[in-house]
């Protein structure tokens, strides 16, 4: 099983794209680090927050809207044979791409800290024609003025919409910021907390009014970040999903009692989870409640809710139609589990992530013990190996350049160096070995596992239709799922975007584990050469 090709009769120039992709990416990359992190301007202490926030804005605006664009070529090739039919055969552009990217950079010679915002105009102006200057070249570079104007005039009602829709996530993204911070959610958790914990017979203080709970030197505070809404959202995430893939099997409207069912368990996990974050504070064991157990055991209560809610779909006759068939790309009876197409996509990923809950919950540093994930990664897949040999195991030039543009990206966005090592007090052989392993995980086994389930699996379920539409729908919900996975999340919704046109390219699943691959191993070198393994 692989995912669908888009039947491509002529192939879009790729190298020249390539380039530009490349050239884009590390232009915007260098700008957003030198004015960030590489001046001695603090734009907060200098400018009005209006326009700090709307310069880091627009930089992401930027972003967004290219990554629009690359959806677009992605699910709608058709225009672009035609567009790009003469790319990469004028250089002279590019001279007016480097022109922009100066002017880009010269605000620099004149952001001071001290000087207030004498310099904001000309920045403003500067930034403006610099980024038109840059994407203009890039542009040209692709297409003529007449080939570009015919290619609007053909595609302009789905490419508006697009880039407009992309340009505006970073201000959306603020806009529903408030949802996250529900007050009353989080007064009903803070009590329950007080409740449970005294009901255990624990002595605490309470604050109320700050939401504070605790005794002796240890203290938590139940802050509306802490409410349960993002497990709560995760729920409702995960039943859509389920009621979407396996609807022929549900009964409508019964079916929908698993959204309340599945909030409420999510509630109450959470406040279970933050009393036995304070009880283990309390019990003499501060590092494990705030290393361990704080962020991570609430994956774990999500998992068991996800669990609870399929075993509830799936035992409850109420819930599904009376003649039950097996679901759509369920594993057929008559094949042997091992020998099962779909088994070998999901069952490894299930591995991979339910390994994680129980090393995040559980140890202070979980990062130690990956190497013991990596062995079940790779005994996983070796059960499965004889499937993947059946693969198109080639080498394509373009998920390889592809590959290379996402790890070029993934460290050229800054990331701040974590307080502690991920391999915790190891040193010597010990920590030789560790290396390895992680290597050979990032490198090898999760491209293969991630690949397998999100791209060549989830996202052909996600197609519900043939239409335009679903495959947006699909690549842009498969994109936004391995997101959810990642501390990075916008970095790695482009790569997933990236890796859904790979695959798409041919229909072969071994190019996007491929263009993963390349991906993770230039983020591993530099992350193992600088020695800040937070990149990763």
């Amino acid at each position: 099983m692989t995912a669908t090709n888009f039947d491509l009769p002529t192939p879009i120039r790729s190298k020249p794209l390539i380039f530009a992709v490349l050239l884009v990416i590390g232009e915007l990359g260098l700008i957003g680090t030198v004015f960030k992190h590489l001046i001695s301007f603090n734009c907060r202490a200098n400018w009005p927050a209006w326009a700090c926030s709307g310069a880091s804005g627009a930089l992401v605006a930027v972003y967004c809207a290219l990554g629009a664009l690359v959806l677009m070529i992605m699910l709608r090739p058709g225009p672009f044979r035609s567009l790009l039919s003469e790319a990469g055969t004028r250089l002279w552009p590019l001279a007016l791409n480097g022109a922009g990217v100066a002017l880009a950079f010269a605000p620099v010679l004149i952001l001071k800290d001290g000087a207030g915002s004498d310099g904001l105009l000309m920045t403003a102006l500067a930034w403006g024609l610099g980024m038109l200057g840059l994407v203009s070249g890039l542009m040209l570079f692709l297409a003529p003025v007449s080939r570009w104007r015919g290619f609007v005039a053909e595609t302009w009602t789905t490419l508006l919409p697009l880039l407009i829709a992309g340009a505006a996530t970073p201000m959306l993204a603020t806009l529903i910021r408030p949802l996250w911070r529900l007050e009353t959610i989080s007064n009903i958790t803070f009590s329950a907390v007080v409740t449970v914990v005294e009901g255990l017979g624990y002595a605490v203080e309470i604050e109320p009014k700050r939401k504070i709970i605790g005794a002796n030197d240890f203290y938590i505070n139940v802050a509306p970040v802490c409410s349960g809404i993002e497990g709560i959202a995760l729920v409702i995430l995960f039943v859509t999903i389920y009621v979407t893939l396996f609807r022929e099997n549900l009964r409508f409207p019964r079916v929908l009692w698993l959204y309340p069912i599945g909030i409420l368990a999510s509630a109450l996990f959470n406040i279970v989870r933050i009393s036995a974050l304070l009880i283990i504070g309390l019990e003499e064991s501060p590092e494990l409640a705030v290393g361990g157990f704080h962020s991570h055991a609430g994956w774990l209560m999500f998992t068991l809710v996800s669990l609870g809610i399929i075993g509830l779909a799936e035992t409850v006759p109420a819930l599904q139609k009376t003649a039950v068939s097996a679901p759509v790309g369920a594993p057929s009876p008559s094949v042997p589990f091992l020998q099962d197409p779909v088994v070998a996509r999901i069952l490894p990923f299930a591995v991979f992530m339910l390994s994680a809950l129980p090393a995040s919950a559980l140890v202070n540093t979980p990062g130690v013990v990956y190497p013991i994930r990596v062995m079940l990664m790779g005994g996983i897949l070796a059960l499965f190996c004889g499937l993947y040999r059946r693969f198109a195991w080639r080498l394509d030039p373009v998920a390889v350049a592809v590959g290379a543009a996402i790890g070029l990206m993934w460290v050229l966005i800054p990331v701040e160096p974590s307080d502690a090592a991920p391999y915790g007090a190891l040193t010597g052989s010990l920590l030789i070995i560790w290396f390895v392993l992680r290597g050979l995980g990032t490198i090898v086994f999760v491209p293969v596992i991630e690949e397998l389930f999100f791209r060549d699996y989830l996202e052909t379920r996600f197609r519900l239709g043939t239409g335009l539409g679903w495959r947006i729908f699909a690549a842009c919900a498969t994109a936004a799922l391995f997101a959810a996975l990642h501390d990075r999340w916008a970095e790695a919704f482009v790569a997933g975007l990236a890796f859904s046109w790979v695959i798409a390219r041919r229909g072969n699943v071994v190019d996007a584990i491929v263009a993963h691959g390349v991906a993770n191993a230039l983020v591993f070198a530099v992350a193992a050469t600088t020695g800040n393994l937070a990149i990763i």
